[in-house]
């Protein structure tokens, strides 16, 4: 298939448009399979998804605001309130006001959180490995760069 027919047989007005051809129906398709494995190993350590999506954020960046979070994880704000009140009574983190602007609330990974974060980051990493077995370094900047390209152009 040519450069023009592949991306012309991914457009859903296209009337040869199969499912297949679309990257958004791949992307689906992994994510949906990824959040389901990630659930499983996840449970196993007594975690999930919301939950560790946050830590995992704090780990690169603490504290954030709860605002910051919730556009990083791509989650609504009253969902990712919820989930850092959750994690605040795991005491896992915690909240405190934002210095520069009082409607804003802080989100501190504590060391508790930490510890926490070693254990579901061994239980993420199996699902990782597993999925990226058949990849080079080659192939994941690939897919990293076309997937940000992509991010851009859906801004």
């Amino acid at each position: 298939m040519s450069k023009h027919a592949a991306k012309d047989s991914a457009d859903p007005e296209n009337r040869a448009f199969l499912l297949e051809h679309s990257p958004f129906y791949r992307l689906a398709q992994v994510e949906g399979l990824y959040q389901e494995r990630m659930s499983q190993s996840l449970k196993a350590v007594g975690m999930d998804l919301p939950r560790w999506r946050v830590l995992m954020i704090l780990h690169e960046k603490s504290p954030s605001t709860v605002s910051e979070i919730a556009g990083r994880a791509v989650m609504k704000l009253s969902t990712m309130t919820k989930v850092a009140q959750r994690l605040a009574s795991e005491g896992l983190v915690e909240l405190a006001p934002n210095q520069h602007d009082a409607r804003s609330t802080d989100v501190h990974l504590t060391s508790s959180g930490d510890e926490v974060l070693e254990e579901i980051r061994i239980a993420a990493s199996r699902i990782y490995r597993q999925a990226t077995i058949d990849f080079d370094d080659e192939d994941i900047e690939r897919l990293n760069a076309l997937l940000a390209k992509l991010h851009l152009a859906m801004r």
